[in-house]
């Protein structure tokens, strides 16, 4: 997460909240994904055994999500105009006013991602279908892919963020 992944991204105190928030915006995407689940695949709430198998998960662990995460971080620095340091005149400090900004932005970003089928079934299985015998990187890539194409935009290890162009475009 210390990388610099365009010539501006020099917000050290955004980047100490993101990682500081990692494990709880985790958890809270993990419920997101279960929520658009059920708006998708179950509207009415009916209740079957798949519905209160979803219902009923608790994460164990969080790692499954750390790359998108990571990812999501990056997009929101570069896409949040003016994330340096300004005056504040409210009483919060710089951390405290990151920490709010960036929970409204995770949470917006999470919300428009469970619109997508794709995001939803890819994070139901690093999640509540998670079996050893499962290749859990095809269920990363899908979800990455889908915040990819989403957002227009994509995190290149050595070139940073760059503009996206899907291949089925």
């Amino acid at each position: 997460m210390n990388q610099r992944l365009f010539l501006l991204d020099k917000n050290y105190i955004l980047k100490q909240v993101q990682a500081d928030l990692k494990l709880e915006l985790q958890t809270e995407l993990i419920e997101e994904v279960k929520k658009g689940y059920s708006n998708l695949y179950n509207p009415l709430g009916l209740i079957d055994e798949l519905s209160e198998k979803v219902a009923a998960f608790s994460p164990t662990h969080l790692s499954f999500f750390d790359e998108l995460y990571n990812t999501m971080a990056g997009i929101y620095r570069y896409q949040v105009e003016g994330n340096q340091l300004e005056l504040l005149f409210d009483g919060r400090s710089h951390y405290e006013k990151y920490t709010a900004d960036w929970k409204e932005g995770f949470h917006a970003y999470v919300m428009e991602l469970c619109q997508k089928k794709s995001f939803i079934l890819a994070g139901l299985e690093l999640t509540v279908f998670h079996s050893p015998e499962k290749r859990l990187e095809l269920a990363q890539n899908r979800m990455k892919v889908c915040t990819f194409e989403h957002f227009g935009l994509k995190i290149y290890k050595y070139k940073g963020i760059q503009k996206y162009i899907s291949k089925s475009a």
